[in-house]
């Protein structure tokens, strides 16, 4: 009897190990997710500036409008990779995002709205009038509030 007791606790505990691994998996992705899509985010915001900056060309022009677009629909993705409430010990995510869900995604979707404003400002009323908007894109309105210091 007490090595089916031993076994039994046995069983317990791989069963445990396995699911600590698997959430602990499972939280990593998620941040590998969210990390990924920042990363992208933050080269889109570069682009902007750099032709803000210097760009004066009709391929300026039109690079600028598709990086102004990757990033409306990337801004429209934030809250998709934040719908699970994981943090992982390298996630720089604040539990605020969840526990003020709502204006989270709407600060997410203002965002996004910005950049599709400044693709549309670009092809319609020309470069120089969409590179003064450029500031408009404000990252800080999210991480002020829901990003842990750097």
């Amino acid at each position: 009897m007490n090595s089916f007791k031993i076994m039994v606790v046995a069983i317990i505990i791989s069963i445990l190990g396995v699911s600590i691994s698997y959430a602990r998996h499972h939280n990593e992705r998620a941040w590998v997710s969210r990390d990924g899509l920042m990363h992208l985010i933050s080269d889109q915001r570069a682009i902007l500036r750099d032709i803000a900056e210097k760009g004066n060309s009709a391929e300026d022009a039109a690079e600028f409008i598709r990086a102004a677009n990757a990033l409306s629909a990337m801004f429209a993705m934030i809250p998709s990779v934040f719908a699970n409430d994981d943090l992982p010990d390298i996630s720089r995510a604040k539990p605020e995002i969840w526990s003020d869900w709502d204006n989270f995604v709407a600060t997410a979707n203002a965002q996004s709205v910005v950049a599709a404003s400044l693709a549309i400002t670009a092809a319609t009323s020309g470069l120089d009038a969409a590179k003064s908007r450029v500031e408009e894109i404000d990252c800080g309105s999210c991480h002020d509030p829901y990003r842990t210091e750097d």
